[in-house]
C-alpha cells in the first residue's frame, strides 16, 4: 500500500534492484501547547500544501552488501471532491497525495493516494493508485492540545486487494500521530507500521512543522524502511 505521502518503498526497490521508523527527537518535556487536532484537519481543509525533498534510498539485500542512491521527491496534498468511501459507501471528504521520486539515474516513478475521512475527519481508510484498499477496523481523532513527546494511535487496519466484496485480505497496521522537536522546529508526525500476510513488514514516519495552532509548515522529513526476504530497503528525505 503506498502510504500518506505516496513514496511507495516499493517503487525505489525496485530502482535499487535493476542497479544492482520511527526515529526522531521527541525532547519531551516542552510546557508549550499545540493544536494537534487542529494540525491533522489541516492537512485536509487548509488548501493545498507542497514539499520538494531530497536524501537517500538504501538497499541491504538478504544476500549481503549495500547501496545507497541519491534520491529527490516532489509532495503535494490536497483537498479532492467529496465522494462515498468505496468500501461501505459512506460520505467522506477525500485527502489526495500525489508524489513523484526519481532514483538518481533511473526514470522518476510517480503514485496518489485517497485518504477517506469521516465528518468529523476520523480516518475512514484509503485507496492508492493500484486499487488496494486500506479499511479502518477502529479510528479517534488526536486531542485538541498535545506538548512535544505526545503521541497516540489514529487508527488501526486492514488492507485488501481492492474495495470491492470478497476482496482478499493482504495484511494489518496501525497509523500513529506524535509531537516531535527536531532541529528548533517542532513537527506533527504521522506513523504507519504493518505487515503483509507473506511476511513483509514496513514503517513509514511522514512529519510535516506545524505553528502552535497547528497550522502546517514548509519543512518536512520522510523515513520508510520496507522488509523482505530480498532484503531491506530504507527512504531517507528532508526539505533541509
Amino acid at each position: 500500500m503506498k502510504r500518506f505521502c505516496s513514496l511507495s518503498v516499493a517503487v525505489l526497490t525496485a530502482a535499487v534492484l535493476s542497479a544492482c521508523g520511527g526515529g526522531g527527537s521527541t525532547d519531551a518535556g516542552s510546557t508549550t501547547s499545540y493544536a494537534t487536532q487542529a494540525a491533522w484537519t489541516n492537512l485536509y481543509s487548509a488548501g493545498s500544501h507542497a514539499w520538494a525533498l531530497s536524501g537517500t534510498a538504501t538497499y541491504q539485500p538478504a544476500s549481503g552488501g549495500s547501496g545507497s542512491y541519491p534520491t529527490t521527491a516532489t509532495l503535494s496534498l490536497a483537498a479532492g471532491a467529496d465522494a462515498p468511501f468505496p468500501a461501505n459507501s459512506v460520505p467522506a471528504y477525500v485527502l489526495r497525495s500525489t508524489s513523484v521520486t526519481t532514483v538518481s539515474g533511473y526514470p522518476s516513478e510517480s503514485s496518489t493516494n485517497d485518504w477517506y475521512l469521516d465528518a468529523n475527519y476520523r480516518y475512514m481508510g484509503a485507496v492508492d493508485g493500484d486499487g488496494y484498499c486500506e479499511v479502518a477496523t477502529q479510528s479517534a481523532l488526536p486531542p485538541a492540545y498535545a506538548k512535544i513527546g505526545s503521541y497516540g494511535t489514529l487508527a488501526t487496519f486492514e488492507l485488501y486487494d481492492s474495495c470491492g466484496s470478497g476482496a482478499t485480505l493482504l495484511g494489518t497496521g496501525s497509523l500513529q500521530w506524535s509531537l516531535e522537536l527536531a532541529g528548533g522546529q517542532t513537527y506533527f508526525c504521522l506513523f504507519n507500521q504493518g505487515g503483509y500476510t507473506g511476511g513483509t513488514s514496513y514503517t513509514e514516519k511522514d512529519c510535516m512543522t506545524i505553528d502552535v495552532n497547528g497550522v502546517i509548515g514548509q519543512s518536512a522529513t520522510i523515513t520508510s524502511s520496507l522488509i523482505s526476504t530480498d532484503g531491506v530497503t530504507s527512504l531517507n528525505l528532508s526539505t533541509n
